[in-house]
Order: C-alpha cells, then structure tokens, then sequence
C-alpha cells in the first residue's frame, strides 16, 4: 500500500511540475531575465539600444550572454571604445559597475543567443 500511495504522489508531482511549464514559443525559460523580448520588454534596454540605432552607428549586435551563473545583455559595436560600458546584467548595471574585469567576461562568458543583428 505505501509503495502505491508514493507511486501516487510521485506521478502527481510529474504532472503538475509538466502542466506548469511555459508553452512553446511563449518564453525560454533558459535565457532567464531576459527570457520574454528583452528589447521590447525592459525599459533600460529600449534606451540602450535607441543609443545604438541612429544613422551612421555602424552595425550593432545585441548578444545574450551567461557568466558565472548569471545573464548578461551585450550590445556590441566595432566603434566602441569602452565595449565593457555595454554589457549589462539583469538589473541594467554593467559590468565595470559590478567590478567584473572585461577580460575575465570575455574570457569566460558563454554566448547564449544573438537577439538582433542590424546596421544603422
């Protein structure tokens, strides 16, 4: 009887941990904060990339990245000088704000997903 009854609550747990999921094509669960159309979604990020999207800008890429366990948002120019003044956490501070090294990024971070390609 106990090993039917743990049978039961086991198979139960399955089913409500599945049905709870998000469906398909909705949000990627993967991509953590930035999971749902982060350029459309998160305010500091629409400011960030309108920066980025005047004429003559050049070519811009928008890289979502993770780093020790975390999400960074990159926004990513040829003509930048200060490339670590553009990658962003989830909070919208970047990465020289949170003291992490750009070299240490560059050399560990892992890239997840390019969220947009463009030229301006």
């Amino acid at each position: 009887m106990k090993k039917i009854t743990l049978l039961s609550v086991m198979s139960a747990l399955f089913l409500l941990m599945a049905s709870s999921c998000n469906p398909a094509g909705k949000t990627d669960p993967d991509l953590g904060c930035f999971a749902d159309n982060p350029l459309e979604t998160i305010p500091w990020t629409k400011d960030e990339l309108a920066n980025f999207q005047r004429p003559r800008s050049g070519l811009l890429s928008v890289v979502l990245y993770s780093y020790k366990r975390e999400y960074f948002l990159a926004f990513e120019n040829g003509f930048l000088s200060s490339p670590m003044s553009h990658i962003f956490d989830c909070s919208g501070k970047n990465i020289s704000e949170r003291c992490i090294r750009y070299n240490d990024f560059t050399d560990d971070a892992k890239k997840l997903k390019v969220l947009l390609e463009g030229g301006y």
